[in-house]
């Protein structure tokens, strides 16, 4: 029996909305990179598949997943900030962005209404596995992702969108969360936290976390959302709220 073509093989092995590396597809015909490429180059015309960008493309008759498409931009990878909040905590994605750490840097596209930005920094520790759809993928782990969308809450749809949802974000491990802390050093970072943790209501176990984090606390008054200003102290983090929420 005849063997199977490349183009055969990629088409009957995806289902509509598969997303598809040029690695992947290489793989599935045999390691062969150049029969692979043309194969999807082929499949492409012939509309079977979408191309999403160079070495990257979409079996057509769906939509794709965006966190399975964006898994599928750059090698290392893993997710972060809002995207990987909106994971561990179980809701929909903060905003439309796909935040990717990475150490290859890409530039950043939109497809079929999300936008796919390339962040950093990329760290290979603090990253975890969760499960979406029938796969899993990469992301910064519990305590490294609440670090970072806190030290850059503009990647998370801000401060208030990351308090209104914290209260059902994952248990919390004081020392790995106290460590990232340290990693970044900044005592702006410790204040707005310990703030926003406070405030959410987190459990009672968590009350050995806010006081090391008030031991760190900055000095000089510092703003919940930078670049906003205005707002009212509180005294007990040193940091400046907007009016909309407690003090």
């Amino acid at each position: 029996m005849a063997s199977k073509r490349p183009a055969s093989i990629l088409r009957d092995a995806l289902s509509p909305g598969d997303p598809l590396s040029l690695d992947e597809a290489a793989q599935l015909v045999g390691g062969d990179r150049r029969a692979a490429s043309r194969a999807l180059e082929y499949l492409v015309d012939r509309g079977d598949f979408r191309m999403v960008r160079r070495r990257l493309a979409v079996k057509a008759g769906a939509a794709a997943d965006p966190r399975r498409l964006a898994a599928r931009i750059t090698r290392p990878y893993s997710f972060g900030y809002g995207t990987a909040w909106g994971l561990h905590a179980g809701v929909a994605s903060i905003h439309t962005e796909l935040l990717v750490t990475s150490p290859h840097r890409f530039t950043s596209f939109e497809w079929e209404g999300g936008l796919y930005r390339w962040a950093r920094p990329w760290r290979p520790d603090g990253l975890s596995r969760v499960s979406v759809g029938r796969e899993s993928v990469w992301v910064t782990d519990v305590e490294r992702t609440l670090v970072d969308c806190v030290r850059v809450p503009g990647n998370a749809g801000g401060a208030s969108e990351l308090l209104r949802s914290l209260p059902a974000y994952p248990p919390l491990r004081t020392e790995a969360v106290m460590r990232w802390v340290d990693i970044f050093g900044t005592a702006s970072v410790a204040s707005r936290l310990g703030f926003l943790l406070e405030h959410a209501g987190r459990p009672f176990e968590e009350s050995h976390l806010l006081g090391e984090l008030e031991r760190r606390r900055s000095r000089s008054p510092v703003y919940l959302d930078p670049p906003r200003t205005g707002g009212h102290l509180v005294a007990r983090w040193n940091v400046i709220v907007p009016d909309i929420l407690p003090a």
